[in-house]
């Protein structure tokens, strides 16, 4: 075979060998995130009172809605009213809300009062492992993330904008992340922002 049928023949088989590689790429892609998933679903943490409790169940909202808190930041206090206004929004047409205080800082005594305190009407667990945060690279508090039916996050990042440093705030929120994220699940719209940015103290 001379080298002008070779040329032509690699041609031909070129996008076949394409295909594959794009295909194996699309399997492994999906294994990992299927593992990912598994792996979420699997995590437990504790309520203050300290008894186990398993989050799964995903599929049965349209979405569930993660905060990441601290007892002692200063923004995770002064965003408690937008968390149960969210909350009371959006609850009764299908999503899921609840918090987790990460690490073992924070004792329950202190998780508690801040529950009381700031009146938060969602679930505050505790992540001692830190188990839940390295799952799904939280870093922050507040911080926020958004899965869907199959854990898969729609939007992580910032509740909105009011804060862009710690101790730095905008007189006039600009934008509405959060919100916008869950009202366009709601009406099954795509999320214009699926991440941004959180401001705020660090887990630790």
């Amino acid at each position: 075979m001379n080298s002008n049928n070779l040329k032509f023949n690699a041609i031909l088989n070129a996008p076949n060998s394409i295909f594959v590689s794009v295909k194996s790429l699309l399997v492994f892609l999906s294994l990992f995130w299927l593992a990912e998933s598994s792996a979420l679903e699997k995590l437990s943490l504790k309520t203050v009172e300290e008894k186990n409790i398993s989050i799964g169940n995903y599929s049965n909202y349209k979405a569930t809605v993660i905060y990441f808190l601290s007892p002692e930041c200063p923004l995770c206090q002064s965003y408690s009213l937008n968390i149960n206004q969210l909350k009371s929004q959006f609850e009764s047409k299908g999503f899921r809300f609840f918090g987790i205080v990460s690490g073992t800082y924070f004792s329950k005594t202190q998780v508690k009062n801040f529950i009381k305190e700031y009146k938060l009407n969602i679930p505050v667990y505790m992540d001692t492992k830190t188990a839940f945060a390295k799952q799904l690279y939280a870093t922050i508090t507040p911080e926020v993330f958004v899965l869907g039916k199959f854990q898969e996050t729609l939007y992580s990042g910032r509740i909105d904008n009011w804060a862009y440093e710690l101790s730095r705030k905008r007189k006039v929120i600009t934008e509405h992340n959060l919100l916008d994220a869950l009202t366009a699940i709601d009406k099954k719209q795509k999320i214009k922002t699926t991440k941004t940015k959180a401001v705020g103290c660090y887990i630790e």
